[in-house]
């Protein structure tokens, strides 16, 4: 977990009290230049597309049952019709709306008691090949929900990424953020104070089960060794550096399924004497055949 003393780099006095510290979770797809296929589906007020053969429903925050017992988008409606699910649906959405348990006392969606109402229909659904997500989003934009009924033989290799049931577990903890990864994706991050010594002498859990099961830990070293030795300016990590040592070491690490990318993350924050700068940086190892359409949490690539 990442600390706020560990990534500041500011010149200005530095104060322990900050204006903003209310931590906030966070899934970034890069959103530069995203131009939806031919059926493709936007949402999340144009953050997120869905391809082809995935229908959505978009859920409000609050008091979100409402809509969700009285209004069907025609996406939703044309493919449950297709399916023969509608009576499957109507039974689903009365179980969410009976259960009060799946909203908190002002009517907030409580995500893992809907994800509990999911799976009792779950496999009602996927006997007509459609599968049920609950998808989750949360930047400074706000929070966005909906659900993605997946018609398998249209989109059959589609993974949802922000699907809330699939997440691995793996946080990046900024002073506002909380950054969270789906399975599939294995997360190391490039600490700003002995990041170098620390990149060298430790490998988190999820990378080195990814890479062994993959066959990669002598590209991995290697790797590394690269990030090391050329990755930073002035003992701190270098982002265009940094995305030119992934370039170079990609292709060999997509030989064998794994696509490499490195994302980041600046945050300035106001203290009693002015603010702060805090970089985040971390290298993202993405298994394509758990996470075929994945697009990395802010990707440097994207210069946000």
């Amino acid at each position: 977990m990442t600390t706020p003393s560990d990534q500041k780099e500011d010149s200005k006095p530095q104060d322990d009290t900050c204006t903003e510290t209310k931590l906030q979770e966070e899934n970034y797809p890069d959103e530069d230049g995203i131009i939806p296929e031919e059926g493709a589906m936007v949402v999340a007020m144009g953050r997120h597309v869905v391809p082809a053969g995935v229908a959505v429903e978009e859920l409000k925050n609050y008091a979100g049952e409402k809509d969700l017992k009285n209004l069907c988008p025609d996406s939703v409606l044309d493919m449950l019709t297709h399916k023969n699910l509608l009576h499957v649906y109507a039974k689903f959405v009365d179980s969410v709306v009976a259960d009060r348990s799946t909203r908190g006392p002002l009517g907030k969606w409580k995500d893992a008691q809907f994800i509990s109402v999911i799976d009792l229909f779950r496999d009602d659904f996927a006997k007509q090949g459609v599968k049920v997500a609950l998808c989750k989003r949360c930047s400074g934009s706000g929070t966005f929900r909906w659900l993605e009924f997946i018609d398998r033989m249209v989109a059959s290799d589609y993974v949802p990424q922000f699907d809330v049931a699939n997440r691995s577990g793996q946080v990046i903890t900024t002073v506002k953020y909380r950054l969270k990864f789906p399975n599939g994706v294995a997360v190391e991050e490039l600490k700003q104070i002995f990041g170098r010594k620390q990149l060298k002498e430790k490998i988190p859990v999820h990378v080195e089960k990814m890479l062994q099961d993959h066959n990669l830990m002598e590209e991995y070293h290697q790797l590394v060794d690269h990030c090391i030795k050329e990755g930073s300016v002035n003992l701190r990590w270098n982002v265009d550096k940094l995305r030119e040592i992934m370039a170079t070491h990609q292709p060999m690490f997509a030989k064998k399924g794994v696509d490499i990318f490195v994302s980041h993350k600046d945050e300035y924050v106001f203290d009693l004497f002015g603010g702060q700068t805090y970089y985040y940086r971390w290298i993202e190892f993405v298994d394509r055949k758990k996470q075929p359409n994945y697009r990395p949490q802010r990707a440097a690539e994207s210069n946000v």
